[in-house]
């Protein structure tokens, strides 16, 4: 079975050595699928008609060859949504000559991926929007015959009814659906949940899990690190699903942290707080393991557990200096102390507040830790997003955080 990651955010993408990192510590965890689709890259998406250029194909070489040395499968995938014509042959031959591009470097899983677009029908000769993605995939399909094609819909969350249905029963057997669940961040998937998509479209979907990406927080210039183990997934959909993937965050090497509780849900397991712990062992030095507990117990709220948090009082403020200093001091992972760095910066000055028995006074840093969740998007947004309104206030915050 396919479990891995995909690099599916909004914001600052990953670098080609973090690509690298990822892929060997995905090898050593038991994940197996990168694949590659970054909202910002413009060539995949924005400007996706035109080709990469040398340099980046050179890179893609490379991290396709490393992948395979780490037991791990490059996949690509292409968004042309947002401006396709879906009866225009030059278009469909531009695409798949790019994704074939792709299949000439040894890439055996492509995507297409038609997510976050207006749900418009361009072109003529269609009867639905379904009508003109089904046609596309399949196309591309039998042109490239890939191992697997993967399919974002445009509605790739919760029960479009219709769509879905047409979708599923116009597909090629080899062209998989992928679906985020009830909500684009689901607060649970379980059985019922891939029961009703397959009652709908006859088909069980590739699971998108929009966890532990925090891109929803970095767009809008707010630092929020999600590095709680994977909660409210029922391990039993592994014995279903063709696939499943999750959307890390900004930060690759943070990321490193919550996706090896990913690759023990995948074995069956019941993830939980020992998932932190080992993870912690396999990406940083036994120096700061204890130091880096304490870190992470800060900084694990998300959609999923907006409370999960540890809020510290006053009797923690000496802990928390002390962890700042380990963490500064001791790191050898210099890559994941840049990432987490404006983050450590705000602990400190929240451990000198405590410290004198203090409060933060109204506004506080574009950076949330330590209690604090307050995803800057409305609370409408958020019951359509996440199914719920996840806002936490602490209480070493004296006054309510201006976004609440």
């Amino acid at each position: 079975m396919l479990v891995g990651v995909v690099e599916g955010f909004y914001g600052p993408m990953w670098g080609f050595l973090d690509r690298l990192s990822m892929s060997l510590y995905m090898g050593r965890v038991g994940l197996n699928l990168y694949f590659y689709a970054p909202k910002d890259d413009p060539y995949h998406r924005l400007f996706w008609r035109d080709p990469y250029p040398p340099r980046y194909i050179d890179e893609f070489s490379w991290l396709v060859e490393q992948c395979r040395r780490f037991g791990v499968y490059f996949a690509y995938a292409i968004s042309p949504g947002l401006d396709i014509d879906y009866s225009s042959r030059e278009d469909i031959d531009i695409l798949v000559r790019k994704l074939d591009s792709f299949m000439n470097l040894g890439v055996r899983i492509l995507g297409a991926f038609l997510d976050d677009i207006p749900p418009e029908l361009r072109g003529a000769g269609f009867k639905s929007l379904a009508d003109a993605h089904s046609r596309l995939a399949n196309y591309v399909y039998r042109e490239l015959s890939p191992d697997r094609l993967f399919l974002v819909p445009t509605f790739y969350w919760g029960y479009e009814e219709a769509y879905l249905r047409e979708l599923g029963g116009s597909l090629e057997s080899g062209v998989e659906i992928v679906w985020t669940g009830t909500h684009v961040v689901s607060p649970k998937i379980g059985l019922d949940d891939i029961e009703r998509f397959r009652e709908i479209s006859g088909r069980y979907p590739v699971i998108w899990d929009n966890y532990p990406v925090n891109d929803f927080f970095i767009v809008r210039g707010v630092i929020r690190l999600h590095m709680d183990y994977i909660k409210g997934r029922d391990p039993r959909i592994f014995g279903y699903i063709p696939a499943y993937m999750a959307n890390p965050m900004n930060q690759a090497e943070a990321s490193k942290i919550p996706l090896y509780s990913i690759s023990r849900l995948a074995r069956g397991y019941q993830t939980g707080e020992g998932d932190i712990d080992k993870a912690i062992e396999l990406v940083l030095n036994e120096e700061i393991w204890d130091a880096f507990r304490l870190f992470t117990a800060m900084n694990r709220s998300s959609p999923l557990d907006p409370g999960a948090d540890l809020e510290p009082g006053e009797n923690r403020s000496k802990e928390i200096l002390e962890m700042v200093e380990t963490i500064r001091r001791k790191t050898t992972n210099r890559k994941i102390l840049a990432e987490i760095s404006p983050v450590l910066s705000f602990l400190e000055m929240l451990g000198r507040v405590l410290s004198k028995g203090s409060k933060i006074e109204g506004k506080t840093s574009r950076i949330q830790a330590a209690g604090l969740y307050d995803p800057p998007i409305s609370d409408e947004s958020m019951r359509r997003v996440f199914g719920h309104v996840a806002r936490r206030t602490p209480s070493w915050l004296a006054t309510p955080h201006p976004s609440s």
